[in-house]
């Protein structure tokens, strides 16, 4: 007699080509099911959502909104390339403006008037925030990167307070020039103390570690200012297009500084080349030159190891 439990199929059972024995019938389409299953448990996409986002979920969350930042400000570049100060564009004649890609996407959404010219501060001002913005999220991916590449990040974040000195000296409300002067300045002096750390991390590499992270985080706060008090501007501009149908206007005319900053003593054509040489040279040539290759193949190389089997490489350099 057939005895529950047991791998014995009962008396009398038939095999077909489509079931086999394992205590229940399974069709061909059960094994194209477990496949799919197993798929989708391994992909990157949809796979173990707690392993993959629930681990470092803070860092996670931050390297979000620093890209975050890092696109939204890329997709005003056409724009501020496209600007002209002597246009006779009504927009043009108006003065550049805040969230200047939201003026091209929203018909009659309008934001107070900038008096810093386009390509002089703001387009090399986006060359060297994302830089610093993008390298600290890479420092939150892999931390020995910040000591490696710790000299370049504070480089950049000097030039990014130096640079922006002029700007937040210009501002008309009192409150806030100090507000992003002293971020310019804290900046600077972050950075310069992030030298100090690494001259002198091999005396004590936890301490230094410690510190390289303060000192990395205080710069990018610094770094995300101006973009935090943008989202922030936008929050109750949405909030008033929302509660009374149609966006906030303001003033058509130029700020009374505009054309007249430290910036402006230069053509913008040098503020425009700057911004892409920099990014010729610190977002193309220098990943491509830093990026490692790697053409192995556990798979390969375990039965290459396992037939004995010598590749082209192999024959050329014995």
């Amino acid at each position: 007699a057939h005895k529950e439990g047991t791998n014995q199929p009962p008396p009398g059972t038939t095999y077909t080509t489509q079931t086999y024995y394992t205590g229940k019938n399974t069709t061909m389409f059960d094994g194209v099911v477990d496949g799919v299953v197993a798929s989708l448990k391994d992909n990157s996409l949809v796979g173990n959502m707690e392993r993959d986002c629930g681990q470092h979920f803070w860092r996670k969350f931050f390297i979000f909104w620093l890209v975050f930042l890092v696109v939204w400000n890329f997709t005003k570049v056409p724009y501020y390339i496209q600007f002209d100060a002597n246009g006779d564009d009504p927009y043009e004649v108006g003065g550049i403006t805040g969230s200047i890609n939201m003026i091209h996407w929203f018909d009659g959404f309008d934001s107070s008037r900038l008096h810093s010219p386009a390509c002089n501060f703001l387009l090399v001002h986006i060359s060297f925030g994302s830089t610093v913005l993008i390298m600290m999220a890479l420092t939150l991916v892999k931390t020995t990167w910040r000591r490696k590449y710790g000299k370049w990040f504070f480089t950049f974040a000097i030039l990014l307070g130096v640079h922006t000195i002029p700007a937040a000296l210009g501002m008309n409300q009192f409150p806030l020039r100090v507000l992003f002067t002293f971020a310019c300045v804290y900046v600077i002096v972050s950075a310069l103390f992030g030298f100090r750390t690494l001259k002198h991390y091999d005396e004590d590499p936890i301490k230094s570690e410690k510190h390289l992270l303060i000192e990395y985080i205080l710069i990018t706060i610094g770094a995300y200012g101006a973009g935090f008090a943008e989202f922030t501007v936008l929050f109750f501009k949405i909030k008033h297009r929302l509660e009374n149908g149609e966006w906030r206007s303001y003033p058509n005319y130029p700020d009374p500084k505009f054309g007249h900053s430290l910036y402006d003593q230069l053509p913008e054509k040098v503020g425009m080349t700057i911004f892409f040489v920099w990014f010729a040279v610190f977002w193309f040539f220098w990943p491509i030159k830093l990026l490692g290759i790697d053409t192995r193949v556990p798979a390969v190389e375990a039965q290459k190891n396992k037939e004995g089997v010598t590749d082209e490489t192999t024959a050329l350099m014995t």
